[in-house]
């Protein structure tokens, strides 16, 4: 007798909190975006945003000291957290739902919420905003320093509070052991650091446990890569293709195979326009690769939709088979998508009676 048992199981394939969508060379998103929402919604120009692996989104809100939530990619808003954060720069949230916030303008530190609380706890003393946060997959905060001209860090389970600094002198200037008011940061899982170097119009990468950065993007890069001015955040997807930020020209740009190339707000001029941004801040992907945008110039969150992207089909299978005992077989078999791993496995028992 052969008993067949087939258990399906789809999901991310390691413990991010943020998405890290899979793109191929041609992708691309729509010109016009859709407003997802604006100074209705949250009062003053929205600089930060945040959206996790089940596509809840978070947005501070500078002017009224409040986190807004929209739950599953939601329209309508749904919660709200209130608290003494005045004029916040940055937010980082991590798998557990904790919500880092900087709270450096005025009170001079980050601050940790949970989601369902209404009681922070300081978490980094710092003399000057974030203008960057990121928690990495071994509990290290990091803070960019803009006016400081450097980022630190600090491991979230030891007592001390002591900052460790890893990139930047504290001097501005555009070595590579430098930096001229650092924005956004992101940090990969082989702990690599990336910096939107603002004003020395470059992409910094400090491999990890080195002081001295490449430039992978921008000016003074080794390759031909493309021209930044004023690029103010950075993130990368699951092949390690960079996404910036590129402030002062009103546009998001983008690495591939192929080089570099503009993905939105590729008008040539800054603009209210459902094609046009102006001066884009933070950037965010969904878990369908859509891209969030908070268009700071115009007091909106804007949604540039994927509109082709090919690498969605089956991009690879692996296949195991498994003798537990004479009677008992297990085989898996896994698939690789954009959106994580698809494992089919399949018990082939078979009984034998005398």
């Amino acid at each position: 007798m052969s008993i067949w048992l087939f258990i399906i199981i789809i999901g991310q394939v390691s413990a991010l909190s943020y998405n890290l969508p899979k793109f191929c060379s041609n992708a691309s998103w729509d010109l016009n975006a859709i407003t997802f929402t604006n100074i209705s919604t949250v009062t003053g120009a929205p600089l930060a945003i945040f959206i996790n692996t089940n596509d809840t989104i978070y947005v501070v809100d500078r002017a009224n000291n409040k986190i807004q939530i929209w739950f599953n990619n939601s329209i309508g808003r749904t919660q709200t957290i209130h608290g003494n954060f005045s004029a916040s720069f940055s937010i980082f949230v991590t798998t557990n739902g904790d919500i880092y916030v900087d709270n450096g303008a005025f009170n001079h530190r980050v601050d940790k919420w949970t989601l369902n609380g209404n009681i922070s706890v300081s978490v980094m003393y710092a003399s000057t905003p974030c203008f960057g946060l990121f928690v990495d997959t071994n509990d290290t905060l990091y803070c960019s320093m803009y006016l400081l001209n450097q980022v630190v860090k600090r491991w979230l389970n030891d007592n001390s509070s002591t900052l460790t600094t890893i990139a930047g002198t504290g001097t501005a200037g555009n070595t590579s052991s430098m930096l001229h008011n650092p924005c956004g940061i992101y940090v990969n899982t082989n702990f690599d650091l990336y910096v939107a170097d603002y004003f020395n119009n470059r992409i910094q990468l400090f491999q990890s446990g080195q002081l001295n950065g490449t430039t992978v993007a921008g000016a003074g890069s080794l390759n031909t890569t493309i021209t930044l001015n004023g690029p103010g955040a950075i993130i990368l997807d699951a092949d390690n293709y960079l996404f910036i930020v590129d402030y002062l020209n009103s546009r998001i740009v983008g690495s591939g195979p192929n080089g570099f190339r503009c993905l939105a707000g590729c008008s040539g001029s800054s603009g209210s326009a459902p094609n046009q941004l102006s001066n884009p801040a933070t950037l965010s992907f969904d878990s369908y690769g859509n891209m969030f945008v908070t268009d700071l110039g115009n007091s909106r969150i804007q949604k540039f939709i994927l509109s082709t992207n090919p690498c969605d089909e089956i991009t690879s299978t692996v296949t195991s088979t498994t003798t537990v005992n004479p009677t008992t077989t297990v085989t898996s078999t896994t698939t690789e998508n954009p959106k994580g791993l698809l494992e089919n496995i399949i018990f082939n028992i078979t009984d034998k009676y005398f």
